[in-house]
């Protein structure tokens, strides 16, 4: 029984020194794949380069990632060599890499190291993929679960989010967490299944449950 776990922040450099990111610290994809690992999956967790929450060594697989397009490009290699039963994507990608960075004059500066003697510096930055866009293409059997992160707005609206990630990107379940949650986690499944849950290893467990359970229809 294999399973995958993302887990951690990705970064997009801006030189070879400086790089843009976010301050996940892969603690719940860690926790997720221990328990995964405790109740017999084989865990395949796809790990942040940055992310700093310790993994367990009893992994069977720690796969290291640092950009979005790392990432992907290890899911779809994944993808070829195994039929994972699940895969968890609760890494927090970037949304956004460096195109170019010009400096006042509008010239594009090009270095390792970005010197302060360029003055006033301007990044253009553009989307990157949506990695999850790309999840079910590659593991049309899999149970895929998405993360929906919400700052801003209410408990209801950030529910909304993750139930429209599900139906965007055909998974087979969402959850939604961060401050618009007050920091709790509300599991969402495609077939209108709520569940909220108000620590990390709380959700840990309850997901292992229901994967099992799942697994067990099929």
């Amino acid at each position: 029984m294999v399973v995958a776990v993302t887990c951690g922040p990705s970064y997009e450099p801006i030189d070879q020194v400086r790089f843009l990111s976010n301050t996940s610290t892969g603690e719940l994809g860690a926790l997720l794949a221990t328990t995964l690992q405790q109740h017999g999956f084989k865990v395949i967790c796809l790990r942040s380069r940055l992310a700093t929450y310790p993994i367990d060594s009893s992994i069977a697989q720690v796969v290291p990632f640092s950009t979005n397009t790392q990432l992907a490009h290890s899911l779809k290699e994944i993808s070829k060599e195994h039929s994972l039963l699940a895969l968890f994507h609760t890494a927090a990608l970037s949304d956004y890499r460096v195109e170019k960075i010009t400096n006042h004059h509008g010239e594009v500066i090009s270095s390792g190291k970005i010197s302060t003697d360029s003055g006033e510096i301007t990044m253009t930055l553009q989307p990157t993929p949506k990695v999850i866009a790309m999840l079910r293409g590659w593991f049309p059997q899999t149970l895929l679960i998405g993360w929906k992160y919400e700052v801003d707005g209410t408990r209801k609206e950030a529910i909304s989010q993750a139930e429209q990630q599900i139906q965007k990107y055909h998974l087979d379940a969402s959850v939604a967490n961060g401050p618009a949650l007050e920091n709790s986690f509300e599991f969402i499944s495609s077939s209108g299944m709520k569940s909220d849950h108000h620590s990390k290893s709380m959700l840990a467990t309850f997901l292992t449950t229901w994967i099992e359970e799942m697994i067990a229809k099929k």
